[in-house]
């Protein structure tokens, strides 16, 4: 670890210079691949949830495509029997996904042999609960997932009054918080300030998903903010104050990986080495054992001369 401490300042001012590649999509995709089951009831999916499923698929022409997220699910509520469902993140007007879309249906249903349920989640409202589309001169059925400023308002308050009563937050109410900042379109700022105000006041959290929360939230947050540099600044100072008064030292969330990256590539290379001396060891080993065995070998092969030449003379 670094000896030398940055200053918060300097730690918020790397973040702002830090590339900020379609965060809404960065974080729908993290969070519903690495918290599956929580993420299927945070944010209101279909059925029961069973296991999450491979996100690649292959087209009948031979093309590889990958789905934002693919899970098996059970029968539950509108489900009515096994099937599979490919949910998509879309802040933008669906009608260029349609035919990749059903490309995915088409793949889970081969791959799995069960039917499948097309989702899009969306905060843009398409007018009901599902849309008949046609692709490939055929029409299949796409369920709505719409993101409402009710359904964010009421995560909202449940994160808000659990957090100021100090009560623990479960990891599907954590789910709230990427839930949140990915959908809020009307009064963005606001809510994200309030979101941010929540984030920073949490005190028990696994330190794990502290920091994956702070990394998407702060992308979001420069998303939201990217047209007010000083309020930017200042919601980031606000998410990562904790973080660096308690063991954030001095990182950034990238660096502190590769830093963790680094430590491990040599815990890694320390064991490939005693791996090799071990090795080494053992060739060693190997060896004497071959030299005392060749040895051995023509010292009976000295001893059968020898018989053969007794043998020899007490035939005459």
């Amino acid at each position: 670890m670094k000896n030398t401490k940055k200053t918060l300042e300097e730690i918020v001012d790397a973040m702002i210079g830090e590339p900020n590649h379609n965060p809404r999509d960065n974080c729908f995709r993290f969070f519903v691949n690495r918290y599956p089951n929580a993420v299927h009831d945070a944010f209101d999916f279909p059925g029961k949830y069973q296991k999450k499923l491979g996100l690649k698929i292959l087209t009948d022409d031979n093309r590889e495509l990958e789905m934002d997220c693919a899970q098996l699910i059970e029968p539950e509520g509108d489900i009515t029997c096994k099937s599979t469902i490919n949910v998509e993140h879309q802040t933008y007007p669906i009608k260029k996904k349609i035919d990749t879309i059903y490309d995915y249906k088409i793949g889970l249903i081969h791959q799995n042999n069960i039917p499948s349920n097309s989702i899009v989640m969306t905060n843009i409202n398409m007018g009901g609960d599902y849309l008949l589309c046609n692709s490939h001169d055929q029409t299949f059925k796409l369920l709505i997932n719409q993101v409402t400023i009710e359904k964010i308002s009421k995560r909202l308050k449940i994160l808000k009054d659990k957090v100021g009563n100090n009560y623990e937050l479960s990891l599907d109410e954590l789910m709230y918080i990427p839930y949140i900042a990915i959908f809020v379109d009307d009064n963005a700022k606001e809510i994200m300030k309030e979101l941010s105000r929540i984030f920073s006041n949490i005190d028990q959290i696994n330190p794990d998903l502290e920091k994956q929360l702070h990394q998407h939230l702060k992308n979001l947050i420069k998303f939201h903010f990217r047209d007010n540099d000083d309020e930017c600044k200042e919601m980031l100072t606000m998410i990562t104050k904790n973080l660096y008064e308690n063991d954030y030292e001095g990182l950034t969330y990238k660096e502190s990986l590769e830093l963790q990256i680094k430590e491990q590539n040599l815990k890694i290379e320390q064991i490939i080495k005693q791996k090799d001396q071990q090795l080494e060891q053992k060739d060693l080993q190997i060896e004497q054992i071959r030299e005392q065995n060749d040895q051995q070998m023509e010292q009976i092969e000295q001893l059968l001369q020898e018989i053969k030449y007794l043998k020899k003379l007490n035939s005459k």
